[in-house]
C-alpha cells in the first residue's frame, strides 16, 4: 500500500475522534499521525508545502454534518 493510501486509510479509520476533536479545522496527516491543525485549507496548503515533499500527506477537513 502507497503512503497516501495508507494516509486516507487512517482517517477514515479515525474520521469520528476527528470531527469531536477538530470539527471545521484543516487536519495535515503525515506517516499516519495528525501533523498538523489549521484554521483554513490556505494556511494547511502553505504551511505543508514549506515542511513536506509533496505527496507525502493529505489535508483533510473534517466536519460534523448538521
Amino acid at each position: 500500500m502507497d503512503i497516501i493510501a495508507e494516509e486516507i486509510q487512517y482517517y477514515k479509520a479515525n474520521r469520528a475522534a476527528f470531527i469531536s476533536q477538530h470539527d471545521g479545522k484543516h487536519l495535515v496527516i503525515k506517516g499516519q499521525q495528525v501533523a498538523g491543525i489549521y484554521n483554513s485549507n490556505t494556511e494547511a496548503v502553505q504551511e505543508s508545502a514549506r515542511l513536506y515533499e509533496p505527496g507525502t500527506y493529505i489535508i483533510e477537513h473534517p466536519l460534523l454534518l448538521k
